[in-house]
């Protein structure tokens, strides 16, 4: 499958979903506006695209760990959108697995692998007895911006809670979306990117739902809910097929088809509602950076950061304050490293 034909080749949505039309698009209607994006079928393609881009630049792995455990693993997938991560972690298992996908909204498909169930449930809500237990892997995946700034220690304390002490894990992958440039080319005057990414991630700040990205602050978090053994690995992903490198050429490339689908979806609810732009001054802007995309003599690129950490044997929890942390700069293909 290429760049060039998935998009053509996406399921639709479910034609009765609860929602309502904002700014041209439809957005669900359970909870209306605590997942500032849309949910038609634009939507639903953009985070299948992604899907792929996350699958190629990781190199086919769909997590850090080894789920063949010698039994049927037990996951759950937080925020799982399509539900394409948890379908493609079900058909590639050796052992049918429990796998319990969640979601605000209802965009998933009716037929689903055997061990999979999809359940619509709040990851805000105060109580998660509904969820599953004892779990080997919680993954989260692209949650910044849909989770309130304020609630990722208490969202991190009850994964904690869920998974099974002394292996279960935690997976937590983002995209930093603030750009950068290689020396190896020419930087944009002005660029389209930069001052997409700054109303964005400002937007999203007034929406107190933070994209802001911070290994430093992500571990302290982490490691105040309770979790150990702190990881990380970052992708330097390049958002046009400029490099002569034939894996970085074929991540640039979904890389660019993910973002072709994504600006406005992601930018309207957000800079609409909070910066007061209108829908036509939002995709100029992201027309403007489609274009700056496309230009082969940018070198430009955002890092995935992929974070993994574990549940001691013996669960101590701080409830201390936060501190104040300062992110770190991130190498170019970083290794998992142990923090």
């Amino acid at each position: 499958m290429s760049p060039n034909t998935i998009a053509g080749q996406l399921p639709q949505p479910p034609q009765l979903l609860q929602g309502f039309w904002a700014h041209g698009r439809f957005y669900g209607g359970w909870r209306p506006r605590k997942y500032p994006f849309p949910i038609d079928a634009e939507e639903l393609n953009r985070l299948d695209i992604f899907h792929k881009f996350f699958l190629v630049a990781r190199k086919q792995a769909l997590c850090a760990n080894n789920l063949n455990l010698g039994r049927p693993a037990k996951i759950l997938d937080l925020g799982t959108g399509t539900g394409i991560w948890a379908i493609n972690v079900a058909e590639v298992s050796e052992q049918i697995p429990e796998i319990m996908a969640v979601d605000l909204n209802r965009i998933q498909p009716a037929l689903i692998p055997r061990g999979m169930e999809t359940l619509q449930f709040d990851i805000e809500d105060p109580s998660w007895d509904s969820l599953m237990w004892n779990c080997d892997l919680i993954h989260l995946r692209m949650l910044y911006g849909s989770i309130q700034t304020d609630l990722w220690l208490e969202t991190y304390r009850k994964a904690l809670d869920h998974l099974s002490p002394g292996t279960g894990s935690l997976e937590h992958v983002e995209i930093d979306w603030v750009p950068r440039w290689e020396s190896s080319g020419d930087v944009p005057q002005d660029s389209a990117f930069g001052e997409w990414s700054e109303a964005f991630l400002k937007a999203l700040d007034l929406l107190n739902r933070s994209a802001r990205v911070s290994t430093f602050h992500t571990r302290h978090l982490m490691e105040q809910a309770g979790f150990c053994d702190f990881r990380e690995q970052t992708v330097r992903c390049y958002v046009n097929p400029w490099s002569p490198d034939s894996w970085e050429q074929e991540t640039a490339r979904w890389f660019n088809l993910g973002l072709k689908h994504s600006l406005e979806a992601m930018s309207l609810m957000p800079m609409v509602e909070r910066l007061g732009m209108s829908v036509d001054e939002v995709n100029e802007l992201c027309g403007r950076v489609k274009e700056e995309n496309l230009k082969l003599r940018y070198h430009g690129y955002c890092m995935v950061h992929i974070w993994t950490a574990r549940k001691p044997v013996n669960v101590y929890r701080s409830r201390g304050p936060l501190k104040s942390l300062s992110p770190i700069q991130p190498g170019r293909h970083g290794p998992a490293r142990r923090m």
